[in-house]
């Protein structure tokens, strides 16, 4: 099971690749709003993960990714 600092080192990471502010990433997982995310990133990486994100084998294969897994349950509270 992941520990806070391990999530907290996922949305850094991802809040990097997004070249978003961290808080500005957890915010938007947590209120599954990523349009505000998705706006910064290169145009290639969002149309990707739009594409994945609207299809719903490759969703619930990212999705159940350990990490993942840990990320979601930590933000769920």
């Amino acid at each position: 099971m992941a520990n806070n600092e391990q999530i907290n080192s996922l949305i850094n990471q991802l809040s990097q690749r997004l070249n978003a502010d961290s808080s500005q990433v957890k915010d938007a997982l947590q209120k599954g709003n990523l349009d505000k995310v998705l706006k910064n990133m290169d145009q290639k990486q969002a149309q990707k993960i739009s594409a994945i994100l609207s299809d719903p084998e490759e969703s619930r294969k990212v999705l159940s990714s350990p990490q993942a897994q840990a990320l979601i349950k930590k933000l769920m509270g």
